[in-house]
């Protein structure tokens, strides 16, 4: 029997910001060895959590919850930021990166791949890297529909995000094996 998504719950619910890039941007340094300035952090990262928040997932054979926070590259700065969608090719066909509705989902997502061995950590009792995998790809679906995409165009774009991980991030969802 698969394992069935019921539930994801926000406590509090995420404050979505948009960081606007300024000239003076460009005087603030954040690496002085690269020269990483706060003009190139927002445009690497042009989204962010507002507030830090807890997201519950149910399902229908276990549940778990993880803290969204901040990177820690911006001193004293816990607000995760992220690079909405990392759309490309044929997923272009059905949203662009800078589509409102696909904000949430891609942040939730991409927190949960950068956050893996962390978050997988907490449920490896209850499921494998590739469960956790496809788990992550159905959470990334249910939000989409919730967003305002059709069940359809949430699925495609869901089971394309799901490919990339499986076949082109192989090695990096292998790690959780050791």
């Amino acid at each position: 029997m698969k394992r069935i998504l019921t539930n994801i719950i926000f406590q509090p619910f995420p404050r979505i910001g948009q960081r606007i890039k300024q000239e003076s941007d460009k005087d603030i340094i954040l690496c002085s060895k690269t020269g990483y300035s706060l003009f190139d952090d927002k445009n690497n990262y042009p989204s962010i959590f507002e507030n830090v928040f807890n997201v519950l997932v149910v399902t229908s054979d276990f549940k778990f919850s993880f803290e969204v926070k901040g990177k820690n590259k911006i001193v004293k700065d816990q607000r995760y930021r992220w690079n909405n969608a990392d759309i490309c090719g044929i997923l272009k066909c059905f949203c662009s990166p800078d589509d409102r509705r696909i904000i949430l989902p891609s942040g939730i997502h991409d927190y949960m791949l950068e956050f893996k061995k962390e978050i997988y950590a907490k449920i490896k009792h209850c499921c494998t890297p590739a469960q956790f995998r496809e788990l992550s790809s159905e959470i990334f679906i249910v939000l989409c529909k919730q967003q305002g995409f059709s069940s359809c165009k949430a699925e495609i774009m869901g089971n394309l995000v799901d490919f990339y991980q499986k076949h082109f991030q192989k090695k990096k969802w292998e790690a959780l094996n050791g």
